[in-house]
This record gives C-alpha cells, sequence and structure tokens, in this order.
C-alpha cells in the first residue's frame, strides 16, 4: 500500500492546488483548515475544511441545538488522478483521526456530495460516513458545456432571470446535492443529535442509478438520466 501522510498546509497552498487540479476551480470565502496528503514529499492531494456562504443556517437546520464552532465542513476535496482508486477515502479516514485530536470541540464533519455533477458521494460511502437525504441544486451551462455558477450569474450581469440567462445561450440545469456527516463526538451526544434532526441519517446510500436532472433550455424542461 502506497505510503501516504496527512499534514498542514497554508491556505494559499490549498487553493492553488484546487484551482489547478479540480473541476470547481473556485474555492467557498471560509477555509478554518487546510490539510496536504503528501506522498514522500510530494503533495498529490488537499482538503479545505471551513464553511459555506451560510455557515449558522446550515449547522441549524441540520442540528437546532449546535453552533458554528460545532462542526467543520468539507469544502474541496481533490486528489491528483494518477494516485490509487481508494486514495480519496484514506485521506478522508486520516483527516477524521487529525481533526478529531485537534479540534476536540468540534462534534461533526459535514459535506456536500455534487450530484448535480454525478458524484453521489463514493468516497464518503466508503469511509461510512452518515447520509442525509438531497436537495435540489442548479447551475447554468453553455451549448459548449462549460458550467456557470447562479452566484457569478449576479455578479457578471446581475441578474438570474430566464429571460436574460437564454439570451446568453445558457440552459438551466437542476440536481441533487447529497448530505454527509461524520460524527467526533461521544455515542450519547450522537443518540441526542440523530433525535433531534429533522432528516433521516443512515448507510443506504443513493447510487449512480439515482441521479437525475431536470434541463431547461428554454423549450421547456425535460428529465434526463444522463450526466448532462
Amino acid at each position: 500500500m502506497l505510503d501516504i501522510k496527512v499534514m498542514p498546509i497554508s491556505n494559499s497552498t490549498g487553493r492553488r492546488f484546487v484551482a489547478q487540479h479540480h473541476y470547481a476551480v473556485i474555492c467557498p470565502p471560509i477555509t478554518k483548515v487546510s490539510l496536504g496528503l503528501f506522498a514522500g514529499e510530494d503533495l498529490v492531494g488537499v482538503a479545505l475544511w471551513g464553511y459555506g456562504t451560510r455557515p449558522l443556517h446550515t449547522i441549524k437546520k441540520i442540528f437546532p441545538s449546535l453552533g458554528v464552532e460545532d462542526y467543520l465542513e468539507l469544502n474541496r476535496l481533490c486528489v491528483l488522478d494518477e494516485m490509487p482508486r481508494n486514495t480519496e477515502s484514506r485521506f478522508i479516514g486520516m483527516m477524521t483521526d487529525y481533526l478529531k485530536e485537534r479540534f476536540q470541540q468540534v462534534k461533526l464533519l459535514f459535506s456536500w456530495a455534487d450530484g448535480l455533477r454525478g458524484k453521489p458521494g463514493y468516497v464518503y460511502q466508503a469511509s461510512n460516513w452518515l447520509y442525509g437525504g438531497h436537495i435540489w441544486s442548479e447551475f447554468y451551462m453553455t451549448d459548449e458545456g462549460e458550467v456557470v455558477h447562479p452566484r457569478l450569474l449576479i455578479t457578471r450581469y446581475g441578474t438570474r432571470k430566464k429571460s436574460a440567462t437564454l439570451a446568453l445561450g445558457l440552459s438551466k440545469v437542476r440536481g441533487y446535492q447529497f448530505r454527509y456527516l461524520r460524527f467526533l463526538c461521544s455515542h450519547g451526544e450522537r443518540k441526542r443529535l440523530l433525535r433531534e434532526s429533522p432528516f433521516k441519517w443512515s448507510l443506504v446510500y443513493p447510487k449512480q442509478k439515482d441521479l437525475k436532472w431536470v434541463i431547461d433550455a428554454g423549450e421547456g424542461s425535460r428529465e434526463s438520466r444522463e450526466l448532462p
């Protein structure tokens, strides 16, 4: 088995790695912990832990009694393609131990699997994270298949109105985002939180066949089981 180790890295190093190797390119604004995966002296993976754009809203919706200080969200996970197939799940397992030891106030780790990009969350499933259902999310797509995030539309064009997006030649694509979490707290606290959560958490996972997309290119919506 390949000898790998997890070490802290600077946020700037992590963001550069993501920009070079991750499909999303852009990182969420709040990064609390940047961890690197090293094979020897070579940086072969990066994980950025922090929060999304609404950290308090995120945790309160899942566990109403908790606050921002009680969790960390995995905002970006990126491992070089040439690494062995199980490297991401090993990376997650090693980081779980690292964070549990050094951030003892953190009760849980949380992440979204990007079903919009065809990812039901196999790396979390391989790491025995709990699955907590899905939400609908969306992005826009050019005729060439380039993805345009909704926030970028507002920043660049000041609107997300359908008339404007159609004039720009963009199709609206809706699909699933899947919730996953890993508890770091005691068994008793875990039981309390599971009773409190409005979502059902289990080891019954979504698969590729459960993905679907609704695409609106101006002629009316159509459902697809194939990645746009």
